[in-house]
């Protein structure tokens, strides 16, 4: 990597951004997923930046036993308090820690990018959440006036709904889906809200994002056998269901769904189809008027024909530069290069180098509440 990082010194010149690290990650056997998952959310600058910042505000946390989020924190310390500008570093105590936490990270078989980055959020989450209850709980034990003579007030006791504590993990990456259902009877529409951290698209041959996100938002008519129970009609119903995004998130990641259960082959196939995905982003399916505007800052790749084996890389921009990170190597890609990694026109080809987890900042001054 010693001339490799001194070519992409080269490369930039000095153009290289003041502050700035380029550094690969070694691979332990097969742990690309992983490689090319922590160079994306690395380089996803305000989630790097708040994962640093509580790090650093919250000391106790590095005597605190060793997690997933400590682990993290340290590589992302690590790589940002290097001296050199590029180099390699082994992610070695992270990848030790998620072995050991998750036994589906346990072999060195080929792991899915994309249930890795589900997984690592949502266990941040729940790292963040037990230590903000821990917090809470020492708080309440330690100022005795919360009891009074009627006995300690407890919201939860009378049914009333605690409100889930938003992180700076749900900040970045949470944003609101709600599914509308209209009784075509009566015509009153149910709605109901979910979170998501990500959206799993599904994809078709010669297809873009905004084409998929429009097939995820059509409607959907239920009938026969899947007829929606109306409450206002207090019987079951033909219906119109469609998903609509109410609060489009900071950071959107798009999950592509390249893996394909096939049932005459028993087995899951890889969808090489060539989806556009473009630079700029507008999200046109969401509840708000307005269109929410984004940015693409990273794409982790599917090297490979088969869901089984291959490889994953990552492409990131960072500071208007595009670079292509293999594990240990990093070097520098024109933009243009981007759309090589759209897919295939047709079914076999040599190319298998896949588009496979975007991720998305927001750019746009719309509605963020």
């Amino acid at each position: 990597m010693g001339a490799a990082g001194s070519k992409l010194e080269k490369a930039l010149g000095d153009q290289f951004p003041e502050g700035e690290r380029y550094f690969g990650l070694e691979n332990f056997g097969n742990t690309c997923y992983c490689n090319s998952v922590l160079q994306a959310l690395y380089f996803c600058v305000p989630f790097r930046e708040q994962l640093l910042d509580y790090y650093s505000n919250n000391k106790n946390l590095a005597d605190a036993d060793e997690n997933l989020l400590t682990c993290l924190a340290d590589l992302f310390m690590q790589i940002s308090s290097q001296k050199k500008k590029t180099g390699v570093i082994a992610p070695k105590r992270f990848v030790q820690r998620l072995k050991k936490q998750n036994e589906i990270f346990r072999s060195y078989m080929h792991q899915d990018a994309h249930e890795f980055l589900n997984y690592l959020l949502n266990e941040l989450v729940d790292i963040l959440e037990k230590v903000a209850s821990a917090a809470k709980s020492d708080q309440e034990t330690s100022s005795p006036t919360e009891k009074i003579a009627n006995g300690p007030t407890s919201v939860h006791a009378n049914g009333v709904k605690k409100e889930p504590l938003v992180t700076w993990v749900h900040k970045n990456f949470q944003g609101i889906l709600t599914n509308e259902t209209k009784c075509l009877r009566c015509e009153t529409v149910t709605a109901r809200d979910e979170t998501f951290l990500d959206l799993s698209l599904d994809i078709e041959q010669n297809s873009s994002i905004t084409s998929c996100l429009k097939n995820f938002s059509s409607t959907e008519t239920l009938n026969a056998e899947d007829k929606f129970f109306c409450d206002k009609c207090c019987s079951l119903q033909e219906a119109q269901k469609r998903m609509k995004i109410k609060k489009p998130p900071h950071i959107l990641v798009i999950h592509l769904k390249r893996f394909k259960y096939i049932e005459q082959l028993g087995r899951y196939k890889k969808l090489s189809y060539r989806v556009v995905f473009p630079l700029e982003l507008k999200l046109s399916n969401t509840v708000e008027d307005a269109d929410a505007e984004y940015s693409l800052f990273a794409v982790v790749v599917h090297v490979g024909s088969g869901p089984n084996h291959g490889h994953y890389v990552s492409l990131v921009k960072s500071h208007n530069h595009w670079l292509f990170f293999d594990d240990e190597n990093v070097e520098m890609i024109d933009e243009s290069a981007v759309q090589t990694f759209f897919g295939s026109a047709q079914e076999y080809s040599s190319n298998t180098d896949h588009g496979y987890i975007l991720f998305y900042e927001r750019v746009s001054n719309g509605s963020t509440s």
